[in-house]
């Protein structure tokens, strides 16, 4: 058990790569110091999520200041200076010992998930420092995988269809959504799923995915997401709930799982007994418009191109009303990035002209009837992309 987790360290040679990736920003930005403080983004560069703040200086080697359980820093995380202190406070101390001195000119910090409380405090220890947004730089160095990375998502995509598998076995009429989902996530966190599901949008809390069934999958929610769902309550107000599945009935599987820390993120539809007719054509069409992107996914493809190129294939075979959402709802994207979060960076979207294009999720929705998809994912290669998500696309059917 304990060779076990210590296999699953982030390699030092990775962390390295992304420490430099993170200090050649730093010099193109001209930003004397970063401070890294969100708990994915301390993932990502130190090896672990225990609490601390990361000084990444634009020249010399990085400092791990620990607030949270210093031994298992020193275990887990491949950074070589780890430093404990008491507070916040300490941390311009610990700068004085670095090429950098106390009072960094320009200060690099996340601005897109940052407190604000957090935020004043930082910045009031350094009051001659400029601060400065690196998200944006944190984002684009996260979204380029590693093949150490693409391995650790290839192996959490095989979890999802292990569960399907078995759908034929635990599907039936009348069981709700939320016990569906159950007896998928069973299986999955056998299989060594975290359990968590991350997602960097303000708000955008998750958790598994969605498995909704009937007319409810077409049901709207606050999340960014072609569907919704009712969820089991108001509180956390999408997702599963405690309704019936029927039968004929559409039944949306749009589930995250993950392999140390990283997330694949898969769609498939099922139904127990036969989709109406208008869905069944619906998804073909679906099919067809997958195809599509895939053709478009290259080197050097411009995300946003790509998808107004698929809205113009969508109304072209009819079913732009209903794709991605329905009349007003309908989302703005046709794929998204995966990793240590499910909402990484590209974004197969309106605004996004970033060259890449690593996730496709084609989806309709029909009010009244319920919502249809598929989801992939993949990897941009030198010849075109890898599906690394594998599934059959049929519509899995179940008999009653």
């Amino acid at each position: 058990m304990i060779r076990e987790f210590h296999d699953r360290k982030t390699p030092g040679q990775e962390i390295e790569k992304r420490i430099s990736a993170l200090k050649q920003a730093l010099e193109q930005a001209r930003v004397d110091l970063a401070v890294v403080v969100q708990s994915v983004d301390l993932f990502y560069f130190t090896g672990t999520i225990q609490r601390g703040y990361l000084l990444v200086p634009r020249e010399g080697n990085p400092l791990f200041a620990v607030t949270g359980n210093l031994d298992r820093v020193r275990e887990e995380s491949a950074i070589g200076a780890i430093e404990p202190i008491s507070s916040l406070k300490d941390v311009p101390r610990l700068c004085s010992h670095m090429s950098i001195g106390s009072q960094p000119s320009t200060l690099g910090l996340e601005f897109d998930v940052l407190p604000v409380s957090i935020f004043n405090r930082i910045t009031a220890l350094f009051p001659s420092a400029r601060p400065v947004d690196i998200s944006s730089a944190i984002k684009t160095i996260r979204m380029v995988k590693s093949p150490y990375e693409i391995e650790k998502i290839r192996a959490s995509a095989t979890i999802l269809p292990e569960a399907l598998s078995h759908l034929p076995d635990v599907v039936r009429q009348g069981m709700t959504e939320v016990e569906l989902q159950s007896e998928i996530i069973k299986i999955a966190r056998r299989r060594s799923h975290f359990g968590a599901h991350r997602v960097r949008g303000f708000n955008q809390e998750s958790y598994y995915g969605h498995v909704l069934a009937g007319a409810r999958g077409a049901v709207p929610s606050m999340i960014n997401s072609p569907t919704g769902g009712l969820g089991s309550t108001p509180a956390f107000g999408y997702g599963a709930g405690h309704w019936p599945i029927d039968v004929n009935s559409p039944i949306l599987i749009d589930l995250c799982f993950g392999i140390d820390g990283y997330l694949s993120d898969q769609t498939r539809t099922a139904v127990v007994g036969k989709l109406p007719r208008p869905l069944a054509q619906a998804y073909e069409q679906i099919l067809v418009i997958k195809t599509e992107i895939e053709k478009l996914l290259r080197p050097g493809a411009i995300c946003e191109e790509i998808y107004f190129h698929v809205l113009e294939k969508a109304e072209g075979l009819g079913i732009a009303e209903n794709f991605m959402g329905f009349g007003q709802r309908r989302a703005r994207f046709v794929g998204h990035g995966i990793g240590l979060e499910m909402d990484e960076w590209p974004v197969i979207g309106k605004g996004f002209q970033v060259r890449l294009a690593p996730g496709v999720e084609p989806k309709a929705v029909f009010p009244g009837l319920g919502a249809i998809g598929l989801e992939d994912n993949y990897v941009i290669t030198e010849a075109g992309y890898e599906n690394i998500t594998p599934m059959d696309e049929s519509i899995i059917e179940v008999i009653p």
